[in-house]
């Protein structure tokens, strides 16, 4: 045995095709190890693409769009959840012993999948038939949302609002699953009348009062309209 065998003893490892010895190697190595994923995409990544069929610009875009959709932390935080799949439902909730079983918290029929949970259930589903009533009263259009609208967005520029709503709508699901609770319509538009006031209320704090008022031009539309015709 050579006086390097005896130095690295059991500490050497491989790195791909290359064997990786942190005794030995110099600055260089550490640095070429910590960068050689650098660039790989993540499992939500590939996901995407293969439910959705989309190609490799487009779903990076899907990521890129949350610096648009909403300037909270803990918004872009959960949608980029989403975006990864590491939200666990009881489907992977069931798989580590964590519940008993891994039927929907909404329906209690079927298995509580992701695309389950935020879209297919019947309860959602009422609750995103719902949502598209809200969407044509603010901006007089009549949409029907998909799953994969629902999940990633419109990837247009002019939707921002539309993006925002539809996370804050995902964000509603999910807390409504928490407290066991059916996701209710009303309960969310109560909760968007909150962000909206907040926001006001810092843009006049931060003088952006004109980056607000774009955001949330047809809502307050909207709010205009009912005062006056109340």
């Amino acid at each position: 045995m050579d006086d390097n065998s005896r130095k690295t003893g059991s500490l050497e490892f491989c790195c791909g095709e290359k064997v990786f010895d942190p005794v030995l190697c110099k600055s260089k190595q550490f640095y070429e190890l910590l960068i050689a994923k650098k660039g790989i995409v993540s499992r939500g990544f590939t996901k995407l693409k293969n439910d959705f069929d989309l190609d490799d610009i487009t779903v990076s875009k899907v990521f890129l769009n949350l610096l648009s959709v909403s300037s909270e932390t803990f918004i872009r935080s959960f949608q980029l959840k989403l975006l990864d799949d590491i939200v666990f439902t009881n489907k992977r909730l069931a798989k580590i012993g964590y519940v008993p079983h891994d039927t929907c918290t909404f329906c209690k029929e079927e298995t509580e999948t992701i695309y389950h949970l935020f879209y297919e259930c019947p309860f959602t589903l009422l609750f995103w038939e719902n949502f598209e009533k809200f969407w044509f009263v603010l901006s007089g259009k009549k949409e029907k949302f998909m799953l994969q609208d629902v999940y990633i967005g419109k990837l247009e520029k002019s939707c921002e609002l539309l993006n925002y709503l539809m996370v804050l709508a995902k964000l509603h699901i999910w807390q409504s699953r928490k407290q066991d609770k059916i996701p209710e319509c009303e309960v969310f538009l109560k909760q968007v009348d909150v962000k909206y006031r907040t926001e006001k209320y810092i843009a006049v704090k931060n003088n952006t009062q004109k980056k607000f008022q774009a955001k949330w031009l047809l809502y307050r539309w909207h709010l205009d309209l009912k005062n006056n015709s109340s």
